[in-house]
């Protein structure tokens, strides 16, 4: 694929015809209708057209709000492998089984508010089937598994930063910083406070 997008230089993509008062129109013409093709191709693949068309949106929203592009030809580069890699990582889900499928998305959005029905339409899974699969495989539930895991990511930011408890909160999607503190108390015995302290004054030997 590499080789094959080196061989687009050899081409001019944009119209020559275009003025310097336009070439940023034609630049941005030429990228939105790469996007769209690159878009059908990957609904064509197997990826779901839902999803497909809000990557196509997003792209060329910042297409248009980019005041120029510096290396055109680096750009088409960049949506092309971000393309292949939104098909690649797709496909690998799709070959895995449900458990791993969740656990996977669950740590990758671990930041968000993560509801059932999200990981239902991130893994174009029947919404019943998560929970059975999941906890037959891991013993926990999925809401249990994302506090767990919400959990151990606000103890990385307590000993790794200087944010606030409601910081980690916003940054972690907790409704409150007080619900952050309840979680955190009732998973680990204590509360983030006393963790960050302690930690950062445990002996190195410990």
């Amino acid at each position: 694929m590499s080789t094959a997008l080196d061989s687009l230089a050899e081409f001019n993509l944009v119209a020559e015809h275009l003025t310097a008062n336009n070439i940023i129109r034609g630049e941005k013409n030429t990228l939105i209708s790469y996007i769209s093709i690159l878009n059908r191709a990957i609904i064509q693949w197997g990826y779901p057209a839902k999803l497909a068309f809000q990557l196509q949106y997003s792209l060329v929203q910042e297409v248009e709000l980019s005041p120029q592009f510096l290396n055109f030809f680096q750009t088409i580069k960049e949506i092309s492998w971000h393309y292949f890699s939104v098909i690649k990582q797709y496909r690998f889900n799709n070959f895995l089984p449900l458990h791993q499928r969740i656990k996977q998305y669950i740590k990758q959005h671990i930041r968000e508010n993560i509801t059932l029905d999200d990981i239902a339409t991130g893994l174009n899974a029947s919404k019943k089937t998560l929970n059975p699969a999941f906890k037959k495989e891991y013993g926990v539930t999925i809401t249990q598994f994302i506090r767990q895991t919400k959990v151990e990511t606000a103890k990385e930011l307590l000993i790794a930063s200087n944010l606030s408890l409601l910081e980690i909160a916003e940054l972690l999607s907790f409704s409150t910083a007080t619900y952050f503190v309840k979680t955190f108390k009732k998973v680990t015995g204590v509360t983030p406070n006393h963790f960050r302290k302690h930690f950062i004054t445990r002996p190195l030997d410990d």
